[in-house]
């Protein structure tokens, strides 16, 4: 069991803090833990399934800017990617969701409508990206290296050492 000691803290930085933050389930501890300890400490489990954590695979970072930041797995590299740029550019998910790959769409307003002939897949696999999107987690690793490039053409990015998903510090 872990002892917890109470800080104060202004505003500034808990927005500091807020601004690192992987998932919405990252702990503010996780958070410090991540950036000063430089451990592969991962953060809680997502609230959509509390009995069964996230898996944590591989030293993935996402690059955005120049700038890494360390993600617990594909999936959570992923959605940090995405919303990293619709951060920047507020129509990329609405243009983004306008895409697909067969019969599933990339995001999308309504999980049941990220999948076209199996809606129930929605079920485990659409999870929150931000306030009313959902994004496709049943992916492999080449698909999400796949869509990450179409985000970069929507966001008229690179995709290469400034705007990446890395494993092991080389881009997927």
């Amino acid at each position: 069991m872990r002892k917890y000691k109470q800080i104060q803290i202004d505003v500034d930085v808990s927005r500091a803090i807020e601004g690192q933050r992987l998932s919405f389930s990252e702990t503010e501890n996780d958070i410090l833990r991540r950036i000063f300890l430089k451990s592969n400490v991962r953060p809680a489990a997502a609230a959509s399934s509390p009995s069964a954590p996230e898996r944590s695979r591989g030293a993935w970072e996402v690059v955005y800017n120049g700038n890494r930041s360390a993600a617990q797995n594909l999936k959570a590299a992923y959605r940090s990617l995405l919303l990293q740029i619709a951060k920047d550019q507020p129509d990329f998910l609405s243009d983004f969701s306008k895409e697909r790959a067969r019969s599933r769409r990339y995001v999308s307003k309504n999980p049941a409508s990220l999948y076209d002939n199996s809606p129930q897949l929605a079920t485990n696999h659409a999870k929150p990206l931000t306030a009313g999107w959902y994004f496709d987690t049943n992916l492999s690793r080449s698909q999400v290296a796949q869509r990450a490039r179409v985000a970069a053409k929507i966001a008229k990015l690179d995709y290469g050492p400034h705007f990446s998903i890395c494993e092991g510090g080389v881009a997927i």
